[in-house]
C-alpha cells in the first residue's frame, strides 16, 4: 500500500489512541480510588473540609457540625 494511502495515527511514544482506549476503564478505577484517598487523608484539614467535602451532597451531612452553642465546650 503507498504511503499517501495509509491512515496516519496521532501518537506519543508509542501511545495511540487505539492503545490508550484499553486502558480508559483502569484508569478511571485509579482515578476515583486515589480521589477517595486523597479525601480520606485531607478530611481534617479545615481548608480542604470546608472547600470540597461540604460542598458535595452525600459527604455534606457527615461534616456539618450539628451540636448546640451551649453543649460545645468553647
Amino acid at each position: 500500500m503507498p504511503a499517501f494511502l495509509r491512515k496516519s495515527q496521532i501518537g506519543l511514544s508509542g501511545f495511540t489512541p487505539e492503545r490508550l482506549r484499553g486502558w480508559t476503564s483502569t484508569g478511571a478505577l485509579w482515578g476515583i480510588a486515589g480521589a477517595g484517598f486523597v479525601s480520606l487523608f485531607l478530611s481534617d484539614v479545615p481548608l480542604f473540609k470546608k472547600d470540597v467535602l461540604i460542598k458535595l451532597p452525600v459527604v455534606r451531612e457527615y461534616f456539618v457540625d450539628k451540636t448546640p452553642d451551649s453543649d460545645k465546650p468553647f
